[in-house]
C-alpha cells in the first residue's frame, strides 16, 4: 500500500515538478469513463472480447449518455426522489471502518443487513475517532452512510440476467426479432446506468463523510476537482485515460481476487478510492487553496450557509491535478470494462451484433433501489 501510495504522489508531482448529491465527475467525466471502457474491450487481444468490445464502441455515445442520466434526468424528476436516491451515489467507509484501518474488501459487509450491523457497531463507539450519526432507522443509516456498492451489485446482477435472457431467445426459432431488440436495449441501458455508479466509486470524495472537505477549511473541493478542473483539460484527455487504463490495468490485481463477485469488486473499487482521498486533499493545500472555508451555523454539515474556500482558477493548477485525474478516470474505466465483460461472459456470451437500431433512451424511467430493506418484497 505504501508503494501505492507513493507512487501516485510521484506521477501528482512529476507533471508540475459536493454534497452527497453533488456530481461525482461532471458530465465530462463520466461519458470518458464510459467511452474509454468500450475502447479497452473492443481493442482486447481475445477475439469474442474483441467482438463484444466493437459493438459497444458503436454505442459509446448512447452509453456515455446513459451514464449522465442519473446526475441530469434523475435528479430532475422531484426533491423525494433525488433524495431518496442520492446515497446510491457514495459511500462513506469511515462509517464502517475502524479508525486508521483499510481492510480487505473480503472483510466488509456482504449484504445490507451486514452493513448495517457494522455501522452500528462502528459509529455506537461515539468517539471523535469515528465520525458517524447513526440516526434513528436502517432508513436514516443508510441514507446518511450511503451504499454505492450494493448500487452497482444489483444494476451487475440485472445485466447477468439480461444477458440470460438474450442467450436464451438466440437458441430460439421462429420470428422474436422483436423480443431480442427489446432485451438489448434494456441492456444497453442498464450498461450505461451501472457506468455512473462505478465512476462514482473511483472518485475519491465518493468514498467520504467530509466529501466536500469543509471540516479541512477546504470546502468546495468536490465540485473544483471532479468538474472545474476536469472540464479544464485538453481534449486529449479521454487517449491519455485509455493509455493509462491499457498499460497498468489498475483494477486487474484488485478484482481478480472475487471472480464474479461485483460486490466485492465494488469494495474494492472504494477502497482503492479512499487511500487516495488524503493525497488529493494535499495537492488542494499545496497548489489551488488561497482562502480556507468559512462554516456557516445552519444547513448539512454546519456549513449550509458558509462561504466556499477561495482557490487559483483552474486553468492555472490544471496541471497540478492532471496525473490524478488520469490514474482515478483510468481506475473508473478498467473497473467498469471488466464488470461489463464479466457480466457478458456469466450470461453466456450472447451474440449483440444483429442489433441495428435508431433507439435511443433519452430520459429512461428510473430504476428502483431493490436492494433497501424498504424495497424487499
Amino acid at each position: 500500500m505504501k508503494r501505492v501510495f507513493a507512487s501516485i504522489f510521484s506521477l501528482a508531482f512529476s507533471y508540475c515538478a459536493v454534497s452527497p448529491s453533488a456530481f461525482a465527475w461532471g458530465e465530462r467525466g463520466h461519458d470518458g469513463v464510459t467511452r474509454v471502457a468500450t475502447r479497452l474491450l473492443a481493442d482486447s487481444k481475445d477475439p469474442e472480447t474483441a467482438k463484444f468490445g466493437a459493438f459497444l464502441q458503436r454505442k459509446e455515445n448512447m452509453l456515455g449518455h446513459l451514464a449522465n442520466v442519473p446526475d441530469i434526468v434523475w435528479r430532475s424528476l422531484g426533491p423525494e426522489l433525488d433524495k431518496s436516491s442520492s446515497p446510491s451515489h457514495f459511500v462513506d467507509m469511515e462509517y464502517i471502518l475502524p479508525p486508521g484501518s483499510l481492510p480487505k474488501a473480503a472483510d466488509l459487509p456482504q449484504n445490507v443487513a451486514e452493513f448495517l450491523k457494522a455501522l452500528d457497531a462502528n459509529c455506537a463507539k461515539k468517539s471523535k475517532d469515528v465520525p458517524c450519526d447513526n440516526g434513528k432507522s436502517d432508513d436514516e443509516r443508510l441514507q446518511k452512510s450511503g451504499h454505492a456498492p450494493f448500487r452497482i451489485e444489483t444494476l451487475s446482477q440485472d445485466l447477468v440476467q439480461s444477458f440470460k435472457e438474450m442467450k436464451s431467445l438466440e437458441a430460439q426459432t421462429g420470428d422474436n426479432g422483436a423480443k431480442r431488440d427489446a432485451v438489448i436495449e434494456r441492456v444497453i441501458l442498464t450498461m450505461g446506468i451501472l457506468s455512473h455508479f462505478v465512476g462514482d466509486l473511483s472518485n475519491p470524495e465518493h468514498t467520504a463523510k467530509d466529501y466536500d472537505a469543509w471540516d479541512l477549511g477546504q470546502g468546495g473541493l468536490h465540485g473544483y476537482f471532479e468538474s472545474e478542473i476536469v472540464d479544464s483539460l485538453p481534449l486529449d484527455l479521454e487517449a491519455v485515460v485509455l493509455d493509462e487504463a491499457q498499460r497498468h490495468q489498475p483494477m486487474a490485481e484488485r478484482f481478480a481476487r472475487h471472480p464474479h463477485n461485483y460486490l466485492q469488486m465494488a469494495w474494492e473499487l472504494a477502497l482503492d478510492s479512499h487511500e487516495k482521498l488524503p493525497l488529493l486533499e494535499q495537492m488542494d493545500r499545496q497548489y489551488s487553496l488561497l482562502e480556507k472555508s468559512v462554516s456557516g451555523r445552519n444547513g448539512e454539515g454546519g456549513h449550509g450557509k458558509g462561504q466556499k474556500a477561495k482557490r487559483r482558477d483552474a486553468l492555472e493548477t490544471r496541471g497540478s491535478f492532471r496525473n490524478l485525474i488520469i490514474l482515478r478516470l483510468a481506475a473508473g474505466a478498467d473497473a467498469l470494462s471488466r464488470i461489463w465483460l464479466d457480466t457478458w461472459q456469466q450470461g453466456g456470451k450472447p451474440d449483440m451484433s444483429f442489433y441495428h437500431s435508431y433507439h435511443y433512451d433519452v430520459k429512461p424511467d428510473f430504476i428502483p433501489l431493490r436492494y433497501l430493506p424498504h424495497t424487499k418484497s
